[in-house]
């Protein structure tokens, strides 16, 4: 697993980049910004990008899943049209700015998150958690649905006669964390961001976590796994 210090990047490596193919995941903020830092993920295998404040992450986040093409806003008391400052973001190999409506919704489906608390609704099971959601997105997939839960729960040392029918309320933050895991594993994105991956683990469950990558590149090959871990802030 590659590691890295977003403050030790080049944020300059988007500008320089040529040929973004090779990018699963690029962030370069705007150039007034210098309170943030640029990103860049080759695609393929297990990455770690450490260090991040709270704000650096939210602001990388919004740009992943908000992310809006640039606009034109009207200068002061209604001067000239000028570019609004945004940051430019890569993703598998794509501009978003660059993209129309259609093609970034299509971009955004081949990208997962699991956020520190698991992302689950409060009113389903686990079972519910997991299958709903790939369902609706892919129904064709719900044939096999169970054999593959039940295989992935059981190769990350869980129970899934215990699991799957508990409520969220009922689980530790453990098991929120590893049932969101197995709905986004069932999805198969080719890029996969994960928030504070140990957050609000003990050390037996921060074990347990550190075979999440390898599941993950197991059921997805090629696939590129990021994990985004914070620093608290002061």
């Amino acid at each position: 697993m590659s590691r890295g210090d977003p403050a030790a990047q080049s944020d300059t490596a988007l500008r320089r980049a040529v040929d973004v193919k090779g990018v699963a995941l690029g962030y370069e903020p705007p150039a007034d910004d210098r309170g943030d830092v640029g990103i860049w993920i080759p695609a393929g295998g297990s990455h770690c990008v450490g260090g991040l404040s709270a704000t650096q992450k939210a602001k990388l986040l919004a740009a992943v899943i908000e992310h809006r093409p640039e606009r034109r806003a009207v200068g002061p008391q209604g001067g000239a049209m000028r570019s609004e400052k945004r940051a430019k973001l890569v993703l598998l190999g794509a501009e978003l700015d660059k993209l129309g409506p259609a093609e970034r919704a299509a971009l955004r489906a081949r990208v997962g998150f699991l956020p520190a608390h698991g992302g689950l609704l409060s009113n389903l099971n686990a079972w519910e958690n997991i299958v709903l959601p790939l369902g609706f997105h892919y129904p064709k997939r719900l044939k096999d649905a169970a054999a593959q839960v039940h295989g992935l729960l059981t190769e990350l040392r869980a129970d899934p006669q215990a699991l799957l029918p508990k409520l969220p309320e009922r689980m530790s933050p453990y098991e929120k964390k590893l049932t969101g895991y197995v709905r986004i594993l069932m999805e198969k994105p080719e890029l996969l961001l994960v928030e504070d991956l140990r957050g609000g683990l003990d050390r037996a469950e921060r074990a347990q976590v550190t075979e999440f990558p390898a599941a993950y590149l197991a059921s997805c090959p090629g696939g590129t796994f990021v994990q985004l871990d914070g620093t608290p802030e002061v």
